[in-house]
């Protein structure tokens, strides 16, 4: 049975179904990576600043790959690339069972950067393909809200090595990846091969190409909104354990719950962002108030105004606030993309979430080696604001799309 075949809203919640789960994965993967540096770093002889140089390198490889991922998605189709990054990030968290200097957790950085870089191209371009348009911002929030899910479940892997060690917390921790490889492979009849648009918008008269594609106002806006949210997002996630645990004075199991009520609190705000995005036009004003009610509640943690026991609530509304924005800012991009282009420009315009991320951790882990922690929560309350404002100029550099549906 094709894909065409299969009834409209049987194939738009399977496919919104698995590439979230996808999508949760690929995120898990990122920061169960940098959790078992965590874990290792004073046997390995590591600190903060070079944990945080690792996590640089990964997302620094992610970021160059990402857009020649997109290019790939475009040439040989979504579904095999992306069961190909699943095994991949996969393999990469196994390797750390047996990595312990600095040289050999690079190398497995590089590996399980390559397998990163190919989710957000071949998860677009298979949402934009083969979702009803009118269900866009809802298939958006549920990709959304499983990488946050996929993040939320990172920390687990604290608790795994208190159960089974270090070996046995990167093997079962790998285990996801691998059967979630062997499920997309054998969903083909559910996935819309989006190479149709791609061609038709090639054969059209003045369809955009190459370098140019990438240099509208616009799309370049979008890369560098994307590489300014990152530094707050993985920067924070990756040092907010240890940052805690000094600021607050904390256990750092304690510091973990934490930050899963965090990202939870962002996955429900992707959810309910999500039916903000089919039912708003402006959804720059969604975005940007997200943001500045994010920026608020984070002040009194830069403080430390708050107890220990208020800062599971206060996290879980800034995460919310901030989760809230994502449907929208990925509908921002969706209308910013000419017809057909869905690999290429999201492969590049996501790589600025590499970008951010390369910035982010090595950043965050000088300032912790300086036993700066709070100084860490006062630049996410700034790049909440200017990412506020980044993405109210976004809506007036963009060109309204000529087509309706994808």
């Amino acid at each position: 049975m094709s894909a065409a075949a299969v009834a409209p809203l049987e194939r738009d919640v399977r496919v919104i179904s698995l590439i979230g789960v996808a999508h949760g994965t690929s995120h898990y993967y990122q920061l169960a990576f940098v959790t078992m540096l965590l874990i290792v770093r004073e046997k390995a002889g590591l600190s903060f600043t070079d944990v945080g140089a690792l996590g640089a390198i990964y997302y620094a490889v992610s970021g160059i790959c990402q857009t020649m991922a997109g290019f790939a998605v475009d040439r040989f189709g979504a579904r095999p690339i992306l069961a190909g990054g699943l095994a991949l990030t996969a393999v990469g968290l196994a390797l750390t069972a047996l990595a312990d200097s600095f040289l050999t957790f690079a190398a497995i950085s590089v590996i399980g950067a390559i397998g990163n870089c190919v989710f957000h191209p071949a998860d677009f371009a298979v949402l934009n393909s083969s979702v009803d348009h009118r269900r866009l911002g809802r298939a958006y929030s549920i990709h959304g809200l499983g990488g946050s899910l996929g993040w939320a479940a990172a920390p687990i892997i604290y608790f795994l090595d208190d159960l089974v060690g270090r070996t046995g917390a990167a093997l079962i921790g790998a285990v996801p990846g691998l059967i979630l490889a062997a499920v997309v492979l054998g969903h083909s009849r559910y996935f819309v091969d989006h190479r149709v648009e791609v061609r038709a918008a090639a054969a059209a008269e003045g369809a955009r190409a190459g370098l140019g594609l990438f240099l509208q106002t616009s799309i370049l806006l979008c890369f560098a909104y994307f590489a300014l949210i990152a530094v707050n997002t993985v920067g924070i996630q990756q040092m907010a354990v240890p940052a805690w645990v000094e600021m607050f004075g904390m256990t750092e199991r304690y510091a973990a719950l934490c930050l899963i009520v965090f990202m939870v609190g962002s996955a429900a705000g992707m959810l309910a962002g999500g039916f903000f995005a089919d039912s708003v036009k402006r959804h720059d004003l969604v975005a940007s108030g997200g943001l500045l009610v994010a920026a608020a509640l984070t002040v009194p943690i830069a403080t430390v105004a708050v107890t220990p026991t208020f800062l599971l609530p206060l996290l879980a509304l800034a995460g919310f606030a901030g989760g809230a924005t994502n449907p929208s800012r990925d509908m921002i991009v969706r209308n910013a993309t000419p017809p057909g282009a869905s690999g290429k420009v999201f492969g590049f315009v996501y790589s600025g979430l590499d970008v951010g991320s390369l910035i982010g951790p090595p950043l965050f882990g000088y300032l912790m080696d300086l036993h700066l922690p709070a100084v860490i929560f006062w630049i996410a309350v700034a790049l909440y604001v200017i990412n506020a404002g980044m993405v109210l100029t976004i809506r007036q550099a963009t060109v309204p799309r000529t087509v309706a549906a994808e």
